[in-house]
């Protein structure tokens, strides 16, 4: 009996190693994309407050203006999305805790009008830019191209200080943003 305990034991540590490698590969994960086929694009953001910003998507990078020098989670959400509410605190935690050198840019993609989407940010205590997801048609079907966005949300790019991609994570996981953003600077 012990000897058939510690081979089942055996076999299910394994298989937690596996998962882990697994998980800990796919955190780090960028798809692979023919350099040939990337172009650069450019792509202009105004936040709810009124903030612009110009990403210029080039070859696994993303310089935003005004985000120079910062890491940043380049993030399209929606708001009836249970899985992205449930980010929004450690989003704010991020933020007010890193705040000279983190920034957060969300691209709200259910299509919520101004109005319902200040209200939103009012309720949750948002501390971190906010975009209209209308009118960014170029950038979703860029995202399409180059990295083989499926439209799964939330998803979460995470650029190095340089703008590089880091990370491009689609969709809930079991793991929280801070360890996403310490696995994805340990990749650096």
């Amino acid at each position: 009996m012990k000897k058939q305990i510690s081979i089942l034991l055996s076999i299910v540590g394994a298989l937690i190693l596996g998962i882990g490698v697994l998980f800990y590969t796919k955190i780090l994960e960028i798809k692979q994309t023919n350099p040939s086929t990337i172009k650069q694009s450019t792509f202009q953001l105004e936040a709810l407050d009124g903030k612009q910003f110009t990403i210029n998507a080039e070859n696994r990078k993303f310089k935003i203006t005004g985000m120079e020098g910062k890491i940043v989670f380049l993030k399209i959400f929606g708001w009836d999305c249970a899985f992205c509410k449930k980010e929004i605190p450690e989003l704010i935690k991020l933020k007010n805790s890193l705040s000279n050198t983190f920034d957060v840019i969300a691209i709200e993609a259910q299509n919520h009008n101004d109005t319902q989407s200040k209200e939103f940010i009012k309720e949750y205590g948002i501390n971190y830019n906010i975009v209209s997801g209308s009118g960014h048609k170029n950038l979703y079907t860029y995202l399409q191209k180059q990295y083989g966005w499926e439209g799964i949300i939330p998803l979460t790019i995470v650029l190095s200080k340089e703008g590089y991609v880091l990370a491009f994570e689609e969709g809930s996981k079991s793991y929280s943003l801070s360890e996403l953003l310490k696995a994805s600077l340990l990749k650096k």
